[in-house]
């Protein structure tokens, strides 16, 4: 008898098991408001996928280690080219010199960012002025731009076409002479694009 009344509460909680699973998930949509954020998590947005070749960019807007403020669609209609970095990252720091020489070389047809990942900015204008860095360069301590442009380590850079489309991205780098001709060879042909 203890077996076909065990039997009978094993049956009668799974049949209600699929009904209120359902009505749990409902619930937990109504809830949701934003699709990007959820009450469990204190609304803190989801991570978003890496961008791809041909993705529009992620606008964004920071304000500069010189003090100016950066907003990313102002550049429209130039090449540009994000860059993101830190001060501990060897391969970062060795091409870090091809950024001066592009936009020597290419000048207002180049809109050039350097995004910090995650260091203090006091460590970013450290690391800056004993180089003698000037090109633009965001410190973002809480990752909030590096978010929006995910991706699997750094030296990590994102150009943009002057159709507000990524047209390459790069992971790792070489040293500086190599990634400025790479670079340059992407320039030039974005350039040339109608």
């Amino acid at each position: 008898m203890k077996t076909v009344k065990g039997m009978f509460r094993y049956k009668a909680a799974r049949s209600m098991a699929l009904p209120f699973m359902l009505a749990l998930c409902l619930l937990l949509a109504a809830c949701g408001g934003n699709p990007e954020s959820s009450p469990s998590d204190g609304g803190k947005k989801e991570p978003l996928a890496p961008v791809e070749v041909g993705d529009e960019y992620r606008d964004f807007t920071v304000t500069l280690t010189d003090g100016t403020e950066f907003t990313l669609s102002d550049h429209e209609g130039s090449v540009i080219l994000l860059n993101f970095w830190a001060t501990w990252c060897g391969p970062c720091v060795r091409e870090m010199p091809a950024f001066p020489m592009l936009l020597e070389k290419y000048g207002e047809e180049l809109t050039l960012l350097a995004v910090n990942a995650g260091e203090a900015e006091k460590t970013v204008k450290s690391f800056l002025e004993k180089n003698g860095y000037e090109f633009p360069v965001a410190s973002d301590p809480d990752n909030e731009i590096n978010s929006l442009y995910p991706s699997e380590g750094i030296p990590y850079t994102v150009l943009i076409g002057r159709d507000g489309k990524i047209a390459s991205i790069h992971l790792g780098a070489d040293t500086a002479d190599a990634m400025y001709a790479a670079y340059c060879e992407e320039i030039d042909a974005l350039l040339e694009e109608e």
